[in-house]
């Protein structure tokens, strides 16, 4: 075994929230032989371990992690099959998610523009099944290889068995399961998805009718970088909040709360809204506009604040936040939006380092 294994290594510097304690030990690898072998040294100690991608969609408590983090730096673009409409294109986990989007861009290839900007790696953003503007990766996946770190071997699982739903995968469920690679299906022509209203709006308001590829990509850019905050300026985990899809009877609860508690104006809104996210799992609900309805934009705690301009998202003011300070302000908003719209958001990122007692006290909502 060739590892360089690292001690007490702080987190907040490899996560783009920028909270969190050290990791007891951490270790880079660079291919699948790698990962087997920092998996092995952890068995050999009885540590937990904790797979680390770009460091996005990631909140880590302050008291660090105990065990062992990996961090696949697994590289590499090939393009494995061809045909006269598509291209399968092979990526490394550890290729930085909005690099692959310029490449596939650049080469006419059509599938990924809309998930341009999204901040963290192929393997992480393929786990969280990360989506943005009309599109999701799972939409595009073909194939994904792992290392099966129970049976200790490589396995690649199809795009069906991947079970890819909002904002979820088959690979958040199976921990042992880690991603070495991604194969990504991708059109050589194909139609520009601006159906979104953020970026209808774009185009309506430059009067472009008929959008390039490289179009597509430069209305996600300018948009993402407009509403949200530069992960490189100020600490954000992404989306803090995951969207809300409901049946037709619990909107028709959300529509007489909404009804009771807010008045016509905003009931008619939301029937708005309903017209507009009608999807085949239920009706999509906006957290950023429960959040923003119960004036919860701009809230706070300590250094951790709802940014001001996009209510999806919590930052870390200053840099100066702490974990608890960013879960103490996630509690505060899940308790306002449950006790005036009797919904219950839940978190879009994965904690790291807390006890179940920590995140129950976190999560608990007082009856409304």
């Amino acid at each position: 075994m060739n590892l360089t294994i690292q001690e007490n290594i702080p987190l907040k510097n490899l996560t783009t929230m920028r909270v969190g304690g050290p990791a007891r030990y951490f270790v880079e690898v660079k291919n699948a032989d790698e990962l087997k072998d920092g998996f092995d040294w952890a068995k050999d100690r009885n540590l937990p371990v904790f797979i680390l991608g770009g460091g996005s969609n990631l909140v880590v408590s302050d008291r660090g992690f105990p065990g062992l983090v990996i961090r696949p730096n697994i590289l590499g673009f090939e393009v494995v099959g061809e045909d006269g409409n598509r291209v399968l294109l092979k990526v490394g986990a550890g290729e930085v998610w909005d690099k692959v989007v310029e490449y596939a861009v650049s080469r006419g290839w059509w599938g990924i523009e809309n998930l341009s900007l999204i901040h963290g790696s192929v393997g992480g953003l393929t786990v969280q099944n990360a989506g943005a503007y009309g599109a999701e990766i799972g939409e595009v996946v073909a194939q994904v290889e792992v290392y099966d770190s129970v049976a200790r071997i490589i396995r690649e699982f199809a795009k069906d068995d991947c079970y890819f739903t909002y904002r979820s995968s088959f690979f958040q469920r199976a921990g042992h399961c880690i991603i070495t690679s991604v194969v990504l299906s991708l059109k050589k022509t194909g139609t520009p998805n601006i159906n979104y209203p953020d970026v209808a709006k774009y185009f309506a308001e430059k009067n472009i009718t008929s959008p390039t590829l490289s179009d597509v990509r430069s209305a996600i850019v300018f948009i993402r970088q407009n509403k949200l905050p530069d992960p490189g300026e100020i600490g954000s985990a992404g989306s803090f909040f995951k969207n809300l899809l409901l049946s037709t009877g619990e909107y028709q609860k959300l529509k007489e709360k909404i009804s009771v508690n807010f008045g016509s104006e905003t009931t008619n809104k939301l029937e708005e809204m309903k017209n507009r996210f009608v999807t085949s799992n239920g009706i999509k609900i906006p957290s950023a506009w429960l959040v923003e309805l119960c004036g919860l934009k701009g809230a706070s705690v300590s250094g951790a604040a709802i940014y001001e301009k996009q209510a999806l998202i919590i930052v870390n003011k200053n840099n100066q936040a702490t974990a608890d300070d960013v879960l103490q302000l996630f509690k505060k908003v899940r308790q306002t939006v449950y006790a005036r719209v009797g919904l219950a958001l839940l978190p879009e990122p994965v904690m790291v380092g807390f006890s179940e007692q920590e995140l129950a006290e976190y999560f608990q909502l007082e009856a409304r």
